[in-house]
């Protein structure tokens, strides 16, 4: 299994934000794009006491970007930022939070900061999150948010560490480039501990999207399937039909299933082209809109190739 992490995408760090990372607002959309490609989406979260060790303000004639020791380690010090339970410290309303599964926060021991997603900055204490990930049974991860120099990067190489095919995904993070060539150097460093780099546009060409209306029995079995794969078909559909076009999926429900059992639902699902491209894109009547003839006997297999969960889009009902 697949797990998107998004790091850090919090007030604070946005434009206007105490601690803002120039740009960290462009990479929200993109990531509201990816989301529905992962059957897990993680987000971590800054969330330090008032007094913590790496605010500038808790050292008396010292500023933000000075070096101090905290507790044995160097810590560069920042401006007071995303401090628990403020509203620099949640998620902006922009981020479709809806589709987060779990949460992870760190950062929350004053003495100590924590960069990455798994561990402090002196792995000390673990956040949880890789017994997370392995109870869930993901085998790797793909990083999205802020900030590609500091926070992200560490969760990369922790996971790594831990175990995880890792995958950056450059254009959906952004970086403080406190020098010029952080940035830079920051990847090179992920890169050489195996990390791999794409962008947004490789992780959607690997898969399609397509749409299917459902009626009201279909839609139960989805949900006792947690949304993860097709129910199979009866005898008299020897056919599965999904359609490229959320218009005409919307089209068939009002036409067909809404009068038939009074309400319907349109659905949205990602399948893994390298499936899909065995099969006949096939134009349907004169409208002009296309959809694939999958064969009963090959839903199973069709279902081992969806990327990602099932998800309702559109609830219709009868007038």
């Amino acid at each position: 299994m697949k797990a998107l992490l998004v790091i850090d995408i919090q007030n604070d760090f946005l434009p206007g934000g105490t601690l803002a990372v120039s740009g960290s607002d462009r990479v929200i959309p993109l990531i509201n794009e990816l989301m529905p490609s992962y059957e897990l989406v993680v987000a971590t979260q800054d969330w330090h006491p008032k007094d913590h060790g790496s605010f500038a303000a808790n050292h008396e004639g010292r500023s933000p970007g000075e070096v101090v020791d905290l507790d044995g380690l160097d810590q560069i010090l920042w401006p007071v930022h995303c401090v628990a339970g403020s509203e620099g410290a949640e998620f902006p309303e922009s981020l479709h939070t809806h589709r987060i599964d779990h949460i992870v926060r760190k950062g929350g021991d004053t003495r100590v900061d924590s960069y990455s997603g798994f561990f402090d900055n002196g792995r000390r204490r673990s956040t949880g999150l890789a017994g997370l990930l392995k109870r869930e049974g993901v085998t790797e991860v793909h990083l999205v948010g802020v900030a590609t120099d500091y926070c992200v990067k560490f969760t990369a190489l922790d996971a790594v560490d831990e175990g995880f095919r890792t995958v950056l995904v450059e254009d959906a993070c952004e970086g403080v480039d406190l020098k010029g060539g952080d940035v830079r150097m920051a990847i090179e460093a992920m890169e050489s501990r195996g990390v791999e780099i794409c962008s947004v546009e490789e992780v959607m060409a690997e898969t399609e999207t397509l749409y299917r209306p459902v009626g009201p029995e279909e839609l139960t079995k989805l949900v006792q399937g947690s949304f993860r794969s097709w129910p199979p078909r009866l005898p008299e559909q020897p056919i599965f039909y999904p359609v490229t076009n959320e218009g005409y999926a919307e089209q068939i429900a009002r036409e067909w299933n809404v009068p038939d059992s009074g309400s319907a639902a349109v659905t949205r699902f990602r399948v893994k082209r390298s499936f899909l491209s065995k099969y006949e894109r096939k134009i349907v009547g004169s409208r002009e809109h296309e959809e694939y003839w999958i064969p009963a006997e090959d839903l199973d297999e069709f279902n081992r190739n969806l990327d990602g969960p099932i998800e309702v889009i559109k609830q219709l009902q009868e007038t």
